[in-house]
């Protein structure tokens, strides 16, 4: 049998121990390969075997694609510095994602202190600790067409593993415009914190109290954002994108944030219950419709957050795609007119709850409809 027969044909519990304990390994074995990946490096071995850089080698003979084998460079050259990264790599205290962003502002001198801030924080909060702690410049904003991409040709030079990376360097403006913004250098002599190929949608921090924002779009979306500045000229002259996006932003989540709208829908007027009548007559009733009132009194107790718990009583917490879900199901006679019987759910969890109630669900009541 193949691997994936291997793992169908297992129980829950066996799975999960056999995940875990590959997981653990997978971080043993990582710092055991920037280990040796750090030695190869010094005894440049690459060189003297392959005559290329230790990016080819990777590449070429390791097999990794550009972007994993740029991490594990900068993480093995970290370790070579620090040898004590690679115990916090393998008791799960760093990633090497966060390795790889703080490498361009570790020194000898704050390496205790970095390696502390960093530990048990996703990348995304490291990089907001950097930014807070060496800030960069604000670039003007530009909106630029960009060319069909050229035709690659094979060089003789191998590619060093920066080369993976963009330069840095955009070009404001039209595409007529020679003007350039480079980002600011870090205060570390090995050069800038790098950009992430794989990432230029991402939201980067600059400094405490702005990110950078980059995406690619369609040339409608631009000539939306072209007749938004028209709209807006009267109140921002400068129409700068911030302030259009903002704007925008704001109109779309008054419309749909359950946040600022819940009490936009009054509730349906519902006659009292009879004496002795049944619970599913009253929530038959009632009907599916969560009241206004409902809503807000689930929000706040759950916190806009999905209120599912896993096996081991943590909470799933996802603020993404939430629902309004029947504790116990509608056609059952589950009330919506009690916030005991309603919850908030993601998407996902809602679908697992309503298989486990045997019921299909056909189209979920997002929190953030009316």
């Amino acid at each position: 049998m193949g691997a994936m027969d291997d793992c169908r044909s297992l129980t829950d519990d066996d799975l999960a121990r056999d995940l875990a304990f590959l997981a653990q390994r997978d971080r043993h074995c990582l710092g055991k390969l920037l280990a040796h990946l750090a030695e190869y490096d010094r005894r440049q071995l690459c060189v003297k075997r392959h005559g290329d850089s230790l990016f080819s080698y990777c590449v070429r003979i390791l097999g990794y694609d550009e972007f994993d084998a740029y991490r594990r460079i900068r993480a093995a050259r970290v370790a070579a510095r620090f040898p004590e990264s690679l115990a916090l790599i393998e008791k799960s205290r760093l990633t090497l994602s966060a390795i790889v962003a703080l490498h361009p502002y570790l020194t000898d001198e704050n390496r205790g202190e970095w390696f502390a801030l960093a530990t048990g924080k996703s990348r995304k909060a490291i990089e907001a600790l950097l930014a807070a702690r060496f800030p960069q410049g604000a670039r003007q904003d530009y909106l630029r067409s960009h060319p069909a991409p050229p035709v690659q040709v094979a060089s003789s030079t191998p590619p060093q593993a920066v080369d993976v990376l963009p330069s840095g360097t955009e070009t404001a403006g039209d595409a007529s415009s020679s003007k350039t913004f480079a980002p600011a250098a870090a205060p570390s002599a090995e050069g800038p914190l790098p950009s992430r190929p794989h990432e230029w949608q991402a939201m980067v921090p600059i400094s405490a109290e702005r990110v950078r924002i980059g995406f690619d779009a369609a040339l409608a979306v631009r000539s939306l954002i072209d007749r938004a500045r028209q709209v807006l000229r009267h109140k921002y002259p400068e129409g700068r994108l911030e302030d259009v996006v903002k704007e925008a932003l704001e109109v779309l989540l008054d419309r749909k944030d359950p946040q600022r709208r819940l009490g936009f829908k009054p509730a349906p007027v519902v006659r009292d219950a009879a004496p002795g009548e049944p619970r599913f007559l009253r929530a038959l009733r009632a009907g599916r419709y969560v009241p206004a009132r409902v809503k807000r009194e689930v929000w706040r107790r759950d916190d806009g957050r999905c209120a599912w718990r896993f096996e081991d009583g943590t909470l799933c917490g996802s603020r993404d795609g939430l629902e309004y879900d029947h504790v116990r199901p509608y056609a059952r006679g589950g009330r919506s007119d009690d916030a005991r019987n309603v919850r908030l759910l993601c998407r996902a969890h809602n679908r697992l709850a309503a298989e486990r109630a045997g019921l299909t669900l056909v189209s979920g009541r997002a929190a953030g409809s009316a």
